[in-house]
């Protein structure tokens, strides 16, 4: 754990505590937990809090964010959990840059690739500290996105905003259920001109000649499918196989459509890398 609950309902991070300032009575941050946490600080790792772990009332429960490894989906409902309880409590933020433009078959770069040989060489005798709370600095793909939220713990991926187009977004608004897309879209509360990433199980596949509807299994009544154009086909190559009852996730910007008199949301993607299976 890289953050704590205070006994006045601030939170402090491992690095931030000093127990002369913030006290002893130190907490998991979870609401369904509260365990009490102890501070340890070691020369070969970042400082963290943990439980004792003695007896049943210090050990993290099992509804709480801590208790176990979380899957993909169960990450990203703690993180908003945590978003949304302690932003304001003291969680110290972490920007990320996004720059998805490297996946977009119509995006040529311009940004010129350093040679190896011209990157600074790191100091042999600097010291290694293994930093388990350091996040990267940018995301570019979906993989990566992917691998930031079954990597880190809440606590961590909580303090994350993502820095988009001028906007500083919590990590918990951008990744997000179909359904809970649907209906910021259908609510017009969706950020115009932003990409979004999206996750849901894959139902249904139809290919047509001009234009592939790879559908999500609704939720809640909800109708939420990805678009491929057939400019982008050679760019598409996954079978029907390879989608049929996988969990995703896909990354693109959303649009309304009405489909036999029901409001559907599509997400317009290009390419393999438009998408990420989930573990």
């Amino acid at each position: 754990m890289n953050s704590a609950l205070l006994h006045n309902g601030n939170i402090v991070t491992a690095a931030e505590y000093n127990p002369d300032v913030h006290g002893s009575r130190i907490y998991c941050i979870d609401r369904n937990c509260k365990a009490p946490v102890i501070h340890v600080k070691s020369e070969n790792a970042a400082p963290h809090f943990k439980t004792t772990g003695k007896n049943d009332g210090q050990r993290h429960n099992k509804l709480c964010g801590f208790y176990k490894q979380l899957s993909f989906e169960e990450s990203i409902q703690k993180v908003e959990e945590y978003q949304g309880e302690f932003l304001e409590k003291g969680i110290k933020e972490t920007v990320i840059r996004l720059n998805m433009n490297r996946i977009d078959p119509d995006y040529e770069s311009k940004q010129i690739e350093r040679e190896e040989n011209e990157k600074t060489a790191k100091d042999p005798s600097e010291v290694k500290v293994k930093q388990e709370s350091t996040t990267p600095n940018s995301i570019g793909s979906l993989k990566a996105i992917v691998k930031l939220l079954t990597t880190y713990d809440p606590d961590i991926l909580a303090s994350i905003l993502v820095s988009v187009k001028g906007k500083k977004i919590p990590l918990s608004q951008l990744v997000i259920s179909h359904d809970k897309a649907h209906q910021l879209v259908w609510e017009d509360r969706s950020i115009d001109n932003l990409g979004y990433f999206v996750y849901g199980t894959i139902e249904q596949v139809l290919r047509r000649e001009k234009v592939y509807f790879i559908n999500f299994k609704p939720v809640g009544n909800v109708s939420f499918g990805l678009v491929v154009f057939d400019k982008y086909f050679k760019h598409f190559t996954y079978t029907d196989e390879q989608l049929l009852g996988r969990k995703l996730l896909a990354w693109g910007s959303l649009k309304k459509n009405v489909y036999k008199d029901k409001n559907t949301t599509e997400m317009v993607i290009k390419s393999n890398k438009y998408i990420q299976f989930l573990p």
